[in-house]
């Protein structure tokens, strides 16, 4: 698809077209329930998944107005009039209990790691996470656990080298089933876990 892209948002990157090949092939294994994309940018995940996906609404988030603005185009162009664009925080403006899937390519780096100089012309809000890289993919897991349905389905790209931490933080989530899957190049990139009953509609575990 010829995306539209400006400012705000990420160019797409091949590696994450694997985030898109996993949702679709585990599809037939999620409870009834929208699909929710997190912090979609140009839109470029969630028009992707409409292009395919036919018997599930479709809602993508995102914060920041200029990918807002981008991502309307796109969605307008791609989505099949069924993707709904909602601005907010990640999982913040979604009911309890409403997703059979959680998808998101969220930001992952660190604010001091050796790459961003070679990023410059990316914007720092769609790449830098805090200290570690990983707060935002743990607010992302366990928000799932208030929004997700029983057997929800969260899939995760993450960096390079943050595979082992992503598992670590879907297991203390009490997330089952959790796998990683390897990018183009080789690297693990996408982890992914269910929400489990027992989790399911809870905001806070112990």
């Amino acid at each position: 698809m010829p995306l539209q892209l400006g400012e705000g948002v990420l160019i797409p990157r091949p590696d994450t077209e694997i985030l898109v090949e996993q949702a679709l092939a585990r599809l037939s294994t999620l409870p009834a329930g929208g699909i929710i994309e997190l912090g979609t940018g140009s839109g470029a995940i969630a028009v992707a998944l409409a292009q395919e996906i036919s018997d599930r609404a479709i809602i993508a988030v995102e914060c920041h107005t200029a990918a807002i603005k981008v991502a309307q185009g796109n969605i307008g162009r791609f989505g099949n009039g069924r993707v709904q664009l909602v601005q907010g925080s990640w999982l913040d403006a979604l009911a309890d209990d409403c997703a059979a899937m959680i998808i998101s390519n969220p930001p992952y780096l660190a604010n001091n790691d050796p790459h961003l100089p070679a990023l410059h012309y990316e914007p720092l809000s769609a790449l830098v996470s805090g200290q570690s890289g990983l707060e935002d993919l743990e607010t992302i897991i366990s928000a799932t656990c208030r929004v997700g349905r029983p057997g929800c389905l969260l899939l995760l790209e993450h960096g390079n080298e943050q595979g082992d931490a992503v598992r670590s933080l879907l297991g203390q989530y009490n997330f089952k089933h959790i796998q990683t899957e390897r990018d183009l190049a080789g690297h693990e990139r996408v982890s992914f876990g269910f929400l489990t009953t027992e989790l399911a509609g809870d905001t806070r575990q112990e």
